[in-house]
């Protein structure tokens, strides 16, 4: 039996290897390098870090359970990215009208009133203590620091790394005629799959995940006595473009089922797609033998 990485590694010898990408974590920006760094993306890679810094303050907000006034509810936060105090530049106001850069948008449960604060504010106007508040500001501005990250790389040149990506998904390519293939991380797979189409750098944890998942999966083929995997390079790619083209709808089978029979359902699909794929190859076989 082959390993993984050598049937690839036969298939694009130019290409095997992977490229440098720092892996020593987080790197912190000033307020004024994020700015300019964050002004020469593109629209669609602005958007991107738009996304994900919302969707983490979010989480960070409702998961810490802050409100003490269960009368108001978290709905979501707004970011004025081009806040800047000294040029008087603004996008975003509190309720009682001073200019911020975070603006939590909260709404009332008994008169569905929704109200517009900065942090500053939730003591006044939610019964949050002081203290509580001083915690949400460093809670935010971990979230910055996290997306610092992504900015510090498109900074020095670093984009989406192609190379990783298809080793990636020539072990998923593998893992997929395992008859117990690996159940590998689909939300991983879709935020991977947000960054190729914006052509921006990946979160270093992201990265190094994905080693792990191919290590896992090659470790699973090892484990697996029946693999008779001969490979087929033109199936490879046909399975990479089809395998692109389908972060939505496997999006959208993760929200109707439950966590464990998803993995189910595509442990299933695997052995489905594996006993296809067997057929397949007697096939051949047997169209090769009358031909003798």
């Amino acid at each position: 039996m082959k390993q993984v990485s050598n049937l690839y590694q036969q298939w694009y010898p130019n290409t095997y290897q992977l490229k440098a990408y720092p892996l020593e974590g987080r790197k912190a920006l000033t307020v004024k390098n994020r700015q300019e760094i964050y002004q020469r993306l593109m629209k669609p890679q602005r958007d991107l870090i738009e996304q994900h810094k919302k969707y983490q303050m979010s989480s960070f907000f409702v998961n810490h359970h802050y409100l003490i006034d269960e009368q108001w509810q978290f709905e979501t936060v707004n970011i004025d990215e081009n806040y800047n105090r000294k040029l008087k530049r603004y996008q975003l106001y509190c309720q009682c009208g001073k200019a911020i850069k975070y603006q939590f948008i909260l709404k009332s449960q008994k008169t569905k009133e929704t109200i517009a604060l900065g942090i500053t504010h939730f003591a006044d106007h939610l019964g949050v203590s002081q203290e509580v508040a001083n915690e949400i500001k460093k809670g935010l501005n971990h979230v910055d620091l996290a997306l610092d990250e992504l900015l510090w790389l498109k900074d020095r040149g670093y984009d989406f790394p192609e190379d990783l990506w298809q080793q990636y998904l020539y072990a998923l390519y593998r893992n997929q005629h395992l008859v117990r293939p690996f159940a590998y991380n689909q939300t991983l797979v879709n935020r991977l799959l947000e960054f190729k189409e914006v052509e921006m750098p990946i979160f270093v944890s992201d990265y190094l995940a994905v080693l792990n998942e191919i290590r896992m999966i090659e470790t699973r083929i090892k484990e697996d006595p029946s693999d008779t995997f001969k490979g087929n390079k033109q199936l490879f790619e046909q399975f990479s473009q089809d395998f692109t083209q389908v972060p939505s709808s496997s999006q959208t089978t993760n929200k109707k089922f439950h966590a464990k029979s998803q993995a189910l359902f595509e442990q299933w699909q695997a052995v489905r797609a594996s006993e296809r794929q067997r057929v397949f190859e007697e096939f051949k076989e047997l169209v090769e033998a009358s031909k003798e």
